[in-house]
């Protein structure tokens, strides 16, 4: 779910706090520049009234707040918004036509990731994973089928990561995890089934990681790390080519840098 999503919903929100909301719906760039004090006068609330709207949104303050606003609107400058991401053709278009829109959602959904990553995250994420034990996969559906991709990249570098999901036995290898370990969650939206599993991973403080579009579940408030992929996707759609297009491209870059670190690694070695 994408700041704009949650600013949309209005239930959240107390009337002090809709005029808020408005403000910054209604004035973006003007909001990007502005501090807090800034934004108090013109709304008429208060620097307290602003702290608890962004806790409202799951921000720290509205430092946080701001810095994951701008990042999302300077995404938009790299996706063209007549993109249907869950219906990007239609079923009486010529052959020629559902080529050309398949080509700009695989390119769009590619440029929308590269808008949002966070390089500093990354890497610690690739550090992770790469001193850890084990790494334990949690995927379903189409992600597991993304994640098997993956771990098949993986072994050709030495590296071997479990798909904990292969067999429904996500219980007994979170069982099974150490602090050692690491935890993989890659799941576009829907973490209630891994409930069991988060508390058992808890439990045994396995570092957890992250990689969903789901900004306010309880997968993404209890890892350590976590890469958010904006939420694109609604419920009905063709297929998960936008999610899985993420998933594939975000695992993609993943593999690379852990080559990358095994490379530099053996190199060191030898030399």
């Amino acid at each position: 779910m994408n700041i704009i999503d949650l600013l949309d919903n209005e239930t959240l929100f107390t009337k002090n706090e809709l005029e808020i909301v408005h403000y910054i719906k209604e004035n973006p760039q003007a909001v990007i520049l502005m501090t807090i004090k800034e934004l108090a006068q013109v709304t008429f609330s208060s620097n307290a009234s602003i702290i608890r709207l962004c806790r409202k949104l799951g921000y720290k303050g509205f430092r946080d707040f701001k810095i994951d606003f701008m990042r999302y609107m300077e995404s938009l400058k790299y996706v063209r918004q007549d993109i249907d991401f869950s219906f990007p053709f239609q079923s009486d278009e010529p052959t020629w036509q559902i080529i050309n829109s398949l080509a700009h959602v695989y390119k769009e959904s590619i440029d929308l990731i590269n808008s949002q990553l966070d390089i500093d995250e990354l890497e610690k994420i690739v550090d992770l994973l790469d001193r850890s034990q084990r790494v334990f996969i949690y995927a379903t559906g189409d992600s597991k089928i993304t994640a098997m991709g993956f771990t098949n990249k993986l072994i050709k570098i030495g590296k071997f990561f479990y798909i904990a999901t292969e067999n429904k036995e996500e219980v007994s290898f979170s069982k099974a995890a150490t602090p050692q370990d690491v935890a993989l969650f890659i799941t576009y939206s829907k973490q209630d089934v891994y409930r069991e599993s988060l508390r058992i991973l808890l439990y045994n403080h396995v570092p957890i990681i992250t990689i969903t579009s789901n900004h306010d579940d309880i997968l993404f408030k209890y890892s350590r790390y976590h890469i958010l992929i904006p939420h694109k996707e609604k419920n009905e759609k063709i297929a998960t080519f936008y999610s899985q297009i993420s998933f594939q491209y975000v695992l993609s870059i993943l593999y690379s840098l852990l080559y990358k670190k095994q490379k530099k690694s053996i190199d060191n070695r030898q030399s």
